[in-house]
């Protein structure tokens, strides 16, 4: 979609608002569906970028990623609505979350020369972890596995709006990587990257709770848990190894929390958690324990407080994704 097109019409009549986000592959507005009798509703739109459009790599992962998400409803997981084609291009319609994105939170608190509160960044990791348990365990009509692996977990693919509520978002290359595997190449954000998505293996759900861990280290400590500075080739080389730099930590962090860390960030998949949801079930047990904890109205005030004036209020400020946090693709002869 062009700055010029105000108007999408497809199957439904979409009004552009304003661009929102960009990124390597694609780009999301704010659009509001018109309707029949005055009827309206805002929701976002995802465009992958004109350049991808010959590509049928990159279209099929594209209109995979909306056939997947589909079927997963579940409110710590952005939905997605409608697939639609304009003019050749074909774009999604997905639920438009009025709030901020997890790494902006995780900024924000890195300008005031804060951290979140440990209860707070234990409460939203749990939230995620809810939201993959549910993705990882989805069947097929046939009762088998789906086999879903979001493979791109990241502050930058966790949304949470005014109401408190963490959302999972772009599974636009989650069950490709066990494929991607196979050819050589692996996908996904290097400083958030499993080892063994890194080593260019096969993988499973104990990729996304790895890629969990390193967000809840980066919540909980304000800095990320690898070099990022690094060249890419020498960033990848560190996640192969799972070279973690647990200094980082703080120095009161409660071992409850460490040893939930160690486990998610185990270099043996064995070691890992055996599902999702009994990485929920501990990350929920430390908060709730004393019969009382975090609640989505605990991080909905304490956002609104901590940035008066800015939390549901539209910015004009396009969300670009910076090229350290893009996601990558390499070839294992890189």
């Amino acid at each position: 979609m062009s700055e010029e097109v105000k108007i999408l019409e497809g199957r439904e009549r979409y009004e552009y608002i304003n661009l929102i986000a960009e990124g390597g592959m694609g780009r999301v507005y704010k659009a509001r569906k018109i309707g029949v009798a005055g009827f309206e509703k805002i929701v976002a739109i995802k465009m992958l970028l004109k350049k991808f459009l010959d590509d049928p790599d990159y279209v099929a992962s594209f209109i995979g990623e909306a056939k997947l998400v589909a079927n997963l409803i579940h409110e710590n997981i952005v939905q997605i609505y409608q697939l639609e084609r304009y003019k050749g291009a074909y774009y999604f319609v997905i639920e438009y979350v009025d709030g901020m994105s997890l790494y902006d939170l995780i900024r924000f608190h890195a300008k005031l020369k804060r951290t979140l509160p440990l209860e707070l960044a234990v409460f939203i990791a749990g939230r995620v972890a809810r939201g993959l348990a549910y993705a990882h365990s989805r069947r097929g009509a046939d009762g088998s596995s789906l086999g879903i692996v979001h493979c791109d977990i990241c502050p930058h693919n966790v949304l949470i709006n005014t109401e408190g509520v963490p959302k999972i978002t772009d599974f636009g290359i989650a069950r490709m990587t066990s494929k991607n595997a196979v050819e050589g190449k692996v996908a996904g954000k290097l400083a958030f990257m499993a080892p063994e998505q890194a080593r260019f293996e096969a993988v499973d759900f104990r990729a996304d709770i790895y890629s969990l861990g390193i967000v809840l280290f980066y919540m909980i400590s304000g800095k990320m848990a690898r070099d990022v500075s690094l060249s890419s080739t020498e960033q990848l080389k560190q996640a192969q190894e799972n070279r973690i730099d647990w200094t980082r930590l703080p120095a009161n962090l409660p071992e409850e929390i460490l040893n939930i860390l160690y486990k998610m960030l185990a270099s043996d998949l064995n070691e890992r958690y055996v599902n999702t949801s009994e990485l929920a079930r501990d990350l929920e047990y430390f908060i709730y324990k004393d019969g009382y904890g975090p609640t989505i109205v605990t991080l909905a005030d304490y956002m609104k407080k901590l940035m008066p004036g800015r939390l549901g209020v539209e910015s004009e400020q396009i969300d670009e994704i910076d090229d350290d946090d893009r996601t990558m693709v390499l070839n294992a002869n890189q």
